[in-house]
């Protein structure tokens, strides 16, 4: 769902711009001050790296956990996945509100106040007895997610010799994040029956990152080296072509992530535990593509073709999947190759968005792909309960093969432009 990662092929462009899951913020370039203190902020540096686990793990959790809910609180796994879209409506509204009004404000501070709403947030759905105020523990999560992950970018940044290694480091640790939440919320779930344990767990984790950032010390304040950047709608039609990419992505993304443990308990009768490592493996061969990336880039390799190739990729191992007739095997290895692929989606349209454009354009073309979180997840819950769980996953590949179709069409005029 959310990753911090710096854009190899953009590195020329008016601002560097990372993602966790999704704020787009551009980084401050180090030219016009002295580097960080690198000693003065290992602590912080350590909580920020804490805080990005915290959210891979809630990340990661739903897709254990999302059957647990529906049941506890009376309400059908569709209905449950509006979770994910209250959280990412929380997310966007509160990363938002950063990037336009409040990002010259002390960030250290902003991060506190959204690991709280985080843990408050986790609190609400670990012991949530109804459906109204579960959802509001989601927005909750959310708020705190967006505020999180917009001010530990600029935080970072500021506090950072090596600001893309910085990023990448972020990145790292959510993906760590994101590998061990689904194995510990279905661990808890198969042995306790209890989504109250596995949640009131995560909120524990999320205190302790919370007690290292209160322990560390907090960066002068600064402001973004785009803070002083009017907004303005973006003109360049790449934006808005790599926009819709990324609402599709976003929706593919984190839609397989939430519902392959249903999916898989549904057609292959697997266990809670085995569903969760399924999910647990899925975000793992996500972080690895992620590396993967990062190695093309760096020997020049030219992002509309990779993206071409993932999109192909990931709709082809989503479509082998959904086809795969509950055979346990081959549809570990087709979540796996699903993650791979989808792997460098969002960094390398990042990049291609980044091409010549200011840091407000690429910040728009990431808000646009965070909007894709909104609704497709849920709307894949519902096809997977009402159509079945072999049409809710061929969702996964509909949107790989739009993205396919786009991407291809984008190649196609650009090559005619030259």
């Amino acid at each position: 769902m959310r990753e911090a990662y710096p854009c190899p092929a953009a590195r020329n462009s008016p601002a560097r711009l990372s993602r966790r899951g999704g704020d787009g913020y551009a980084w401050p370039m180090h030219s016009d001050r002295a580097a960080p203190d690198a000693d003065q902020y290992r602590l912080l540096h350590i909580a920020a790296f804490m805080a990005l686990f915290v959210i891979g793990t809630y990340a990661g959790s739903f897709g254990p956990a999302l059957p647990f809910f529906s049941r506890d609180l009376g309400v059908s796994l569709d209905t449950a996945g509006l979770l994910l879209t209250a959280l990412f409506l929380g997310s966007i509204a509160s990363s938002a509100t950063i990037a336009i009004a409040l990002h010259a404000h002390d960030t250290r501070a902003l991060t506190i106040v959204g690991l709280c709403a985080v843990i408050t947030g986790l609190l609400l759905m670990a012991v949530a007895p109804n459906w109204p105020l579960a959802l509001t523990g989601g927005l909750l999560l959310g708020a705190g997610d967006g505020l999180m992950i917009a001010a530990l970018h600029i935080l970072m940044a500021v506090t950072s010799r090596d600001v893309p290694s910085a990023m990448n480091k972020l990145n790292v640790f959510f993906a760590f994040g994101a590998i061990a939440g689904p194995i510990w919320t279905g661990a808890v779930l198969t042995i306790t029956d209890e989504r109250t344990i596995a949640y009131a767990g995560l909120a524990a984790i999320a205190a302790i990152a919370l007690g290292v950032l209160l322990a560390a010390t907090g960066p002068q304040r600064e402001r973004a080296a785009a803070a002083d950047e009017p907004f303005h709608l973006p003109s360049n039609p790449t934006v808005w072509v790599m926009g819709g990419v990324l609402f599709l992505y976003v929706g593919a993304e984190f839609g397989l992530g939430a519902w392959v443990s249903s999916y898989t308990r549904e057609t292959a009768h697997a266990g809670v535990f085995a569903s969760a490592l399924l999910a647990s493996g899925y975000w793992a061969a996500l972080a690895l593509g992620r590396v993967l990336t990062g190695v093309y880039f760096a020997r020049g390799g030219e992002a509309s073709l990779l993206v071409l190739v993932a999109a192909a990729g990931a709709g082809i191992s989503a479509l082998v999947l959904a086809l795969s007739d509950g055979q346990v095997a081959l549809s570990a290895a087709s979540v796996f190759g699903a993650g791979l692929f989808l792997g460098p989606l969002w960094p390398a349209t990042v990049a291609i968005a980044s091409e010549g454009s200011v840091a407000s354009a690429t910040a728009a073309t990431v808000t646009m792909g965070n909007a894709g979180g909104l609704a497709i997840p849920w709307a894949q819950g519902k096809v997977l309960v009402g159509a079945g769980p072999t049409q809710g996953v061929a969702v996964t590949a509909v949107l790989c093969g739009l993205m396919f179709v786009i991407v291809a069409g984008f190649r196609a005029r650009r090559e005619r432009a030259l």
